[in-house]
């Protein structure tokens, strides 16, 4: 049977231009703590896979795909994100947590470029939700989460399973309504330094003196919904 060397360098890796990488280097093995919060996405990885780091070069510079080794056989692990919709090695993923629940990493289904250009327009989104909720019921629940500064989507950053129900209110109509639950933090895996670095949830245009900022729509939502707001703030 071939070395885990060989397999590997045998395998067609492309960068994210679909096109074969300009050059390959074995890293070793994914640690058991990224493999960890991989399996979010990746139910499949069994305990005799190999599942190996390779740092390559592209046209949009390096990047690290992750192959996975099984009874002699090697193949990229690829995800997809689901705003691109472009298949992605598990690293160019942004991971994140919440602070209201297990405080586990987990892996997003957005990549960097896609979330930087998602957070541009969901502060005011959040803001307008608040202002003109689809009824008393969700009204009430978001103003009990309280405001959202960093970003939030339940495609992107979803709850497990056991949170989900948090999070979803019934309209008037029946329908299911998803609440927002803003991310407390996210990172990405750097192929140059091998390691971590943090990425700023912060969504643009969410104000500096958020104090100031909550108490002035705290006011313009008493005129809107008065009784609803006492009832919330009198607890």
């Amino acid at each position: 049977m071939a070395s885990t060397e060989t397999l590997v360098k045998s395998v067609d890796l492309l960068d994210e231009d679909e096109q074969p990488v300009s050059s390959r280097e074995i890293i070793g093995e994914v640690s058991a703590d990224r493999l960890e919060v991989w399996s979010s996405r990746i139910a499949d990885v069994k305990e005799e896979d190999q599942i190996i780091a390779v740092r390559c070069s592209g046209g949009r510079g390096p990047l690290e795909h992750a192959v996975r080794v099984r009874g002699g056989v090697a193949a990229p692990l690829m995800l997809e994100c689901k705003v691109s919709y472009e298949e992605m090695p598990p690293s160019s993923l942004v991971e994140y947590k919440f602070s209201d629940g297990d405080g586990q990493w987990r892996l997003s289904m957005v990549c960097l470029e896609y979330l930087l250009a998602f957070r541009a327009g969901k502060f005011k989104d959040w803001e307008k939700r608040m202002l003109q909720p689809t009824c008393k019921a969700e009204f009430r629940r978001m103003f009990g989460i309280g405001p959202v500064y960093t970003v939030y989507d339940h495609h992107m950053f979803p709850s497990s399973e056991e949170e989900k129900a948090r999070f979803e209110v019934t309209d008037d109509n029946g329908k299911k309504v998803i609440l927002p639950r803003p991310v407390s933090a996210l990172r990405i895996w750097s192929t140059e330094k091998q390691c971590f670095e943090d990425v700023d949830p912060t969504l643009d245009g969410a104000p500096q003196n958020r104090d100031s900022y909550w108490e002035e729509l705290v006011a313009r939502l008493e005129k809107n919904f008065p009784e609803e707001v006492k009832e919330m703030t009198s607890k």
